[in-house]
């Protein structure tokens, strides 16, 4: 014969504040948002560059990731940029 005593954890209440400062950092979050520009047509080229940059940094070392890379750049600015 076996027992088993198994204990529930309590409940903890948040801290006092807690749910004002997350109204708050949302709210903040929201206001930031509004803020940013818009994606304009030229950042899947300049997202595009810096991964290939990366690329050209791995070429020695790893050079089926670097492949990998310059083809994920090549496809996303394919993809992303308007005719």
């Amino acid at each position: 014969m076996s027992t088993l005593s198994v204990t529930a954890a309590r409940p903890v209440d948040a801290p006092r504040g807690a749910l004002w400062a997350a109204r708050a950092a949302a709210a903040l979050l929201q206001a930031i948002a509004k803020w940013t520009a818009p994606n304009s047509p030229a950042a899947p080229i300049a997202e595009a560059a810096r991964v290939r940059a990366l690329a050209r940094q791995y070429l020695q070392s790893d050079p089926g990731f670097a492949a990998d890379l310059l083809a994920a750049a090549d496809r996303h600015e394919s993809t992303n940029v308007a005719c």
